[in-house]
């Protein structure tokens, strides 16, 4: 089965080379989320929000289908700390 798959930010370089971002992969029958984020070499823990068909899901065991298509992106940080939001004098 083929599946589409795009990656976000700094798991772009995980996507076969040239892909620009966003690619289709193929999978046997039956695979998982897991078994997708495995075979790109992503790390589980920098898989912080999948979606599959627009849909967030944490359940990484769930089968995916043909012609799926899965979002990954990484975890998000930055932002002002609460101190730049005091007032100063």
């Amino acid at each position: 089965m083929q599946v589409s798959i795009k990656l976000f930010a700094t798991l772009r370089k995980k996507l076969p080379k040239g892909s620009m971002g966003k690619a289709t992969l193929d999978l046997v029958d039956q695979a998982t989320i897991n078994d997708l984020i495995q075979q790109l070499d992503v790390p589980l823990d920098l898989a912080q929000m999948v979606l599959v068909n627009g849909e967030q899901t944490r359940e990484f065991d769930q089968a995916l289908t043909d012609g799926d298509q899965v979002s990954i992106f990484p975890p998000v940080a930055g932002g002002a700390s609460e101190a730049s939001y005091v007032k100063r004098r």
